[in-house]
């Protein structure tokens, strides 16, 4: 199946890498002899939620976009989803392209599994953008650990069509990225999407003297109020050394960078400047 959102990118490279029963989908953009950015979408979704961003930064930057695992094109999953399968995937698609430390842009989960990588790996990584997502070592509140609890029930309750409007109405403002999110969450089972967000839930730990060892920046939208992201920006920007900002984008939601493409990609280049 060809991928409709890279139709504006001519000059797009596609691979596939099959691992684990899945056929990993990625694409490379730019000049291969340019910093390398990572792009890593939000759970449901697909490389599709970057449609508005990647022309920008591949200007001066390689871009890699992929499919997480069971995501987009990168259908069957597979074996089951986990944390730990996913970061493979990431170290995998790295050594695939013989890629040096690299930049990591990564949206709600993808930010998860960001986190994930340069603690288990810091020598991929050079810095992050994490885009709308939760710190993995924050202490939790007494109602988000509640809330962390009943999660695995909920979601067992829950119909899949039920969840997937639910979501997309709540993570965006935009009418046409809410059609975009459901089309892309309706290509997992409902297993699947349970196995997912549980995961990216399963990267929560209270480890409050963590500290991230590499160069940061987190970007969100005002309007977003997805989990326990708007009460730990400012504290967790500040506690961290190598923390470039807690940027927040008025009139965005969850999907900030859909939701607006061009403050996004100002931010996001403003913080790439700063570090050459």
């Amino acid at each position: 199946m060809e991928s409709t959102h890279m139709k504006a990118f001519p000059d797009a490279e596609a691979r596939v890498l099959e691992r684990k029963g899945c056929p990993l989908h990625f694409w490379l953009v730019g000049d291969a002899d340019r910093p390398l950015l990572v792009l890593t979408h939000g759970a449901g979704l697909d490389h599709g939620m970057w449609r508005d961003n990647v022309a920008a930064l591949a200007e001066h930057h390689r871009v890699l976009l992929w499919d997480v695992r069971g995501h987009g094109l990168s259908r069957p999953m597979g074996t089951r989803f986990t944390v730990e399968t996913a970061i493979d995937d990431m170290v995998a698609l790295l050594d695939a392209i013989s890629a040096p430390p690299a930049i990591f842009v990564g949206q709600s989960m993808g930010g998860n599994l960001s986190q994930e990588l340069v603690r288990r790996h810091p020598g991929r990584v050079r810095a992050l953008v994490l885009v709308d997502c939760a710190c993995n070592t924050a202490e939790l509140t007494l109602l988000e650990r509640f809330g962390v609890a009943i999660t695995p029930a909920m979601l067992q309750l829950y119909p899949l069509e039920a969840l997937i409007r639910h979501s997309a109405q709540s993570i965006t403002s935009v009418e046409s990225v809410r059609v975009y999110c459901r089309e892309a969450m309706r290509r997992l089972e409902k297993l699947e999407m349970r196995d997912v967000m549980l995961a990216a839930l399963g990267c929560m730990r209270d480890e409050p003297d963590y500290r991230i060892p590499k160069p940061f920046v987190l970007v969100r939208g005002a309007k977003s109020r997805a989990g326990s992201i708007a009460r730990q920006g400012p504290p967790w920007a500040r506690r961290e050394p190598l923390c470039r900002g807690d940027v927040v984008i008025a009139d965005a939601n969850h999907c900030v960078n859909m939701d607006a493409p061009a403050a996004f990609n100002a931010a996001v280049l403003s913080f790439l400047a700063g570090l050459s």
